[in-house]
């Protein structure tokens, strides 16, 4: 790979030999300045010399490809100080050696060198942007984080007083049937009672029924028994 260089050197000289040239004319002559453009155009031609057709111009920083020259066309002698190159269309031709440059101009590498820092800069504010986001999503996580503990507690003491809730059913309802089968209890003593107070009526019912005809009966017998004569009163008289 082979680059145009920039005739900036040789400009510059140019630059300042005619300054010095200059110094030593009339004021006249140093009223206008001029300045050197750095965007020389380079002459890409059909063969090793001036002589030859101009293809085309190349500009400072154009990329060409070192090609192989043709054989027997140009003689050895004519070519040197000559490259043969390819540019990028895939045009051949020829270029003096004076022109070129194994590396690309520091005008292009600083425009790289801007480019990348350019870029750097770019992703430096999108990965801000991105880091901003992150931390905007973050501290939203944060809040849905704190929103779904303080939750988590609120079921927690509900389901705790749900449950205490629930043990006092169960002990109200235990309570209740304790008290169910007390009152059945009572029931059935209520009905015991009942019963043993209708047996002990009759069975007072009953002795009185029994003393009472046990009267009646002394009652009969006696007077018979007082008026039965004595067979050993009459012998006594």
């Amino acid at each position: 790979m082979t680059l145009i260089a920039p005739r900036s050197v040789l400009a510059l000289s140019i630059v300042l030999l005619t300054a010095i040239c200059v110094g030593f004319l009339p004021s006249q002559a140093s009223a206008a300045p001029r300045w050197v453009n750095d965007e020389i155009p380079i002459t890409f031609r059909s063969g090793p010399g001036t002589e030859f057709r101009i293809l085309r111009y190349l500009t400072t920083g154009a990329r060409l490809e070192t090609a192989t020259p043709p054989e027997g066309r140009f003689p050895a002698s004519s070519m040197e100080g000559w490259t043969f190159l390819q540019d990028s269309a895939g045009e051949q031709g020829w270029i003096q050696d004076q022109y070129l440059a194994q590396q690309p101009p520091a005008r292009i590498r600083i425009e790289a060198v801007q480019n990348e820092r350019d870029s750097a800069r770019e992703r430096v504010a999108a990965l801000t942007a991105e880091l901003a986001a992150s931390q905007s999503e973050k501290a939203d996580l944060n809040q849905q984080l704190e929103t779904n503990e303080t939750q988590i507690r609120e079921l927690q003491a509900n389901f705790a007083a749900a449950r205490q809730g629930f043990e006092l059913v169960e002990t109200n309802q235990a309570l209740e049937r304790t008290i169910e089968d007390l009152r059945a209890s009572n029931a059935a003593l209520e009905i015991e009672k009942q019963t043993i107070g209708d047996r002990n009526l009759k069975e007072w019912f009953l002795i009185g029924a029994g003393v009472l005809a046990a009267g009646l009966i002394m009652g009969l017998i006696l007077p018979s028994l007082r008026r039965k004569p004595d067979p050993w009163g009459s012998s006594r008289l």
